[in-house]
């Protein structure tokens, strides 16, 4: 877990279930940034005006139950790390929310401020790989796309050696490629056009 305040925002409309995760956090040292929302409406509210490091989402909360609430929250913060905690003893309900989008579950009554701590430390970490490799996808993508903007027939001046783009400008060599790829360009002379310098020059 990163080094610094954890904000944390919970969602959970229950007082008496909000008291009892607020007091665990307290123990494992994660209160200090924590903020509490009763409704998802709420929640989605405070999570864009002040975005936490982690979201704890019951699944039941009014406005919003079950998948729909972790599909809803994770669509609108998709870089969020989130654990669902659910009053259900219900396993294949807290996998469908992984599959959703949330990194971790919690059963009520089944856990204390230790196995708090370890899910929201697993969240935040997991989510971390994740928005890292998907950052390096987006990247890849990139370059494969800007390869094969310089695939295939280029026309090309015979005399002046300027390109033609897609809009039909014609521009320089160099510009082009800077445009469509990562190359960048140092400028010199070869031999034959040194040697035809100098004799120009002298």
């Amino acid at each position: 877990m990163p080094d610094g305040i954890l904000k944390i925002l919970l969602l959970e409309d229950e007082p008496v279930s909000a008291g009892i995760t607020r007091r665990m956090l307290r123990e494992a040292g994660l209160d200090e940034g924590l903020a509490v929302s009763g409704t998802l409406a709420g929640g989605l509210k405070a999570a864009a005006a002040d975005p936490p490091g982690v979201a704890l989402l019951d699944l039941g909360l009014p406005d919003s139950s079950g998948e729909a609430t972790v599909t809803a929250f994770c669509r609108a913060f998709p870089r969020l790390p989130v654990v669902v905690m659910t009053g259900t003893d219900d396993e294949e309900l807290g996998l469908e929310a992984m599959k959703r989008g949330a990194q971790d579950y919690l059963v009520k009554g089944q856990f204390g401020d230790r196995e708090l701590r370890k899910a929201v430390r697993y969240a935040v970490e997991r989510k971390g790989l994740l928005n890292e490799r998907e950052e390096l996808i987006s990247k890849l993508q990139e370059a494969l796309t800007r390869v094969r903007l310089l695939s295939g027939l280029l026309p090309i001046c015979a005399d002046c050696k300027r390109i033609r783009s897609d809009n039909g400008k014609w521009m320089q060599l160099e510009t082009y490629i800077s445009g469509h790829s990562e190359a960048l360009f140092t400028h010199g002379f070869c031999d034959n056009c040194y040697k035809k310098r100098l004799k120009e020059i002298g």
